[in-house]
């Protein structure tokens, strides 16, 4: 794909002005995001017709830069990526669902970890969950029957975690799922509930105090901030934080999990799921040992969070975009169908290249998460403007995706962007569902892998009659699901 090549940087001499960079109108009191989805997605469409580099917004009294361009992107996510950390306000609201796991660990502990992870990740290792994908989308597919009125999106949530459940627990969590869901739902919810707010504000500001002293002091009472500065990483001064509600969602999946590294560890760890890897996985370059429970409780736990939200939230808009496009939804159901009646054994870009470019599309009108949040760690150029330390900076996935000089008609759903020629000529951080640079999803390739198999099997098996006329909008939550699911009548074929 087209890149441009790194520049190199100037000095901060040589660098712009920030007075000089254009502001974005706020939404509301608490600057430019908003309360909801749909004034945080409005904003994002604004940033999308901007056509300086960066761009600057506010929460409440804090500056917020935002890189429109994919050239400005790049530079943050790519070529500048070591001056930057993932928002602490973000570490701070994932820190009982996620722990310290790749999502939201930073420095050597994420090093260390990715390094670890990786090798289980590549495309080669991944391709052995195929006929697991492909099995788990034939029992859904089998508790179906005519008539039967179901929600897509609730349908590929329970198939998306069961594949997961099985590739990385070896467990069958089919009829768990709704359970599992439903705590990792509460879970997110409240997460999103303290999105930008002035609680969550206040507490990274305390946070951040709190290492400023421990750096101008010393002795005890350098310990006793530094104690601090740990402790406001969890966040129990949020609003919410000690709802029974939400403390007995966490606490299921912790149970889940922890069960299942004690049986891993009682059977000698002879299983060949990613769980059993990822206890007995060793840092190639010999820096560490293995992980500590805890540490693969929460890159379980993020493995399992992300594996199934993205595949399941961008099968439910593939299947509601192919019903409102009958001619794309033949051409995805001729595809599946040239498979013949067995079962789909092996995945093959060619065989499932249309699917592959429906799914890639729903990622792109539909993205999961909307923003990557970073903060500098040190003074940095970003698009010739010299950005200080601790500046925050917001990568917008959703607006990169709607930019019409990358994708004409972005409204439109055209699978044929992904067309090799074409994708050619776009930059390739114009497309970033999965982020870009050292921190992208290491799970990128099971994403990819699983899409096309499951939304194949289902359109093979079954018609799934959609209202076209019915226009479903992303709900008002952390990633974005289509609001109110996906409603359809099951029909024989």
């Amino acid at each position: 794909m087209m890149d441009t090549q790194d520049s190199p940087q100037t000095s901060p001499q040589a660098a712009r002005r920030l007075e000089d960079i254009p502001r974005m109108p706020d939404a509301d009191l608490m600057g430019s995001f908003g309360f909801t989805t749909q004034q945080r997605l409005a904003f994002q469409r604004t940033l999308s017709t901007q056509s300086a580099p960066l761009v600057r917004g506010r929460v409440l009294h804090l500056p917020v830069y935002f890189p429109c361009t994919p050239e400005a992107a790049h530079e943050v996510l790519v070529t500048r990526a070591k001056s930057f950390e993932k928002s602490p306000g973000f570490r701070v609201l994932l820190h009982y669902l996620a722990g310290q796991g790749l999502f939201t660990s930073e420095g050597s502990l994420w090093r260390t970890q990715r390094k670890m992870m990786s090798t289980l990740f590549q495309p080669q290792p991944i391709q052995q969950y195929a006929d697991t994908m492909r099995e788990v989308a034939e029992r859904a597919a089998d508790r179906m029957r005519d008539g039967d009125r179901i929600d897509v999106a609730h349908e590929t949530t329970r198939i998306a975690m069961s594949v997961v459940g099985k590739a990385l627990f070896d467990v069958d969590t089919f009829d768990e799922a709704d359970a599992l869901g439903g705590a990792l739902t509460t879970a997110l919810g409240w997460v999103n509930r303290n999105l930008a707010t002035p609680a969550l504000v206040a507490h990274v500001m305390g946070m951040d105090a709190a290492g400023a002293l421990a750096d101008r002091t010393s002795g005890r009472v350098r310990t006793w901030f530094q104690e601090a500065q740990q402790k406001l990483e969890a966040p129990f001064l949020l609003p919410g934080v000690r709802d029974p509600e939400l403390l007995s969602a966490v606490r299921l999946v912790d149970d889940r999990i922890q069960r299942m590294i004690d049986d891993r560890r009682k059977q000698g760890l002879t299983r060949q799921d990613l769980l059993t890897k990822l206890l007995t996985a060793k840092d190639p370059e010999g820096e560490s040992e293995h992980m500590s429970d805890k540490q693969v409780r929460d890159e379980a736990v993020t493995l399992f969070v992300a594996g199934h939200e993205t595949t399941a939230t961008a099968l439910a808009w593939s299947m509601y975009l192919l019903a409102r496009n009958p001619a794309l939804l033949e051409k995805a159901r001729a595809e599946a169908d040239a498979f013949g009646d067995g079962p789909i054994t092996k995945w093959d870009p060619s065989k499932l290249e249309f699917c592959t470019r429906v799914f890639r599309e729903a990622m792109r009108l539909y993205p999961p998460l909307m923003m990557l949040p970073r903060r500098t760690l040190e003074p940095v150029e970003i698009a010739g403007y010299h950005l200080p330390a601790k500046t925050l900076v917001f990568v917008s996935i959703y607006s990169q995706h709607y930019r019409e000089d990358a994708y004409p008609d972005p409204e439109k759903f055209d699978p044929d962007r992904w067309l090799p020629e074409r994708e050619a000529e776009r930059h390739r951080t114009s497309y970033i569902p999965f982020s870009a640079g050292p921190r992208f999803c290491i799970g990128i390739h099971f994403a990819m892998l699983e899409g096309p198999i499951v939304l194949a099997t289902l359109l093979r098996r079954w018609r799934f009659d959609i209202d076209p006329t019915r226009v479903i909008g992303p709900d008002d939550f952390a990633t974005l699901r289509p609001k109110g699911g996906v409603p359809a009548v099951v029909r024989a074929r």
